[in-house]
């Protein structure tokens, strides 16, 4: 670029800053309360960052960002299929009390025969519980996340 400075007819540089080949002209905008801000100072000079605006920007693109989707019917399922296994633990323990007190006043031979009256239902109710831990790891596998 010319300049004429002072008559003298010499080129003068221009000065300034050398325009950038990548602008930054997005520029998203968070608002914080009182709370909020005073953890975000104290996490920004923990981390030793020369600026608030890079160190939002390494807290977002570099730290990895975790969506989570709530499925309200599997998680229903799963809520109840826990409370299941809690009650077939609660029989299990009830069972083996319940065998102790009988063999303890009758003997273990009135014990076992009385035992045998339940021990279909028994074998039914395991049974039972295997299908349930299949279908469960089934929809485990295909529905919630690994």
């Amino acid at each position: 670029m010319e300049h004429v400075n002072n008559g003298a007819g010499r080129l003068k540089k221009k000065r300034g800053r050398k325009p950038k080949a990548d602008k930054q002209t997005y520029r998203p905008m968070i608002r914080l309360n009182n709370k909020d801000n005073e953890r975000f100072l104290s996490l920004f000079c923990k981390s030793g960052h020369k600026s608030k605006s890079q160190f939002i920007l390494d807290c977002i693109l570099n730290n990895p960002v975790k969506i989570v989707s709530i499925n309200k019917p599997t998680m229903d399922f799963a809520m109840l299929l826990s409370q299941f296994f809690a009650q077939f633990r609660a029989i299990k323990s009830n069972y083996n009390q319940a065998f102790q007190v009988l063999i303890r006043n009758l003997g273990e031979e009135k014990a076992r025969s009385m035992m045998r009256i339940i021990e279909k239902t028994t074998l039914d109710f395991i049974l039972l519980k295997s299908q349930i831990e299949d279908l469960y790891t089934q929809i485990r596998e295909r529905c919630l996340p690994k």
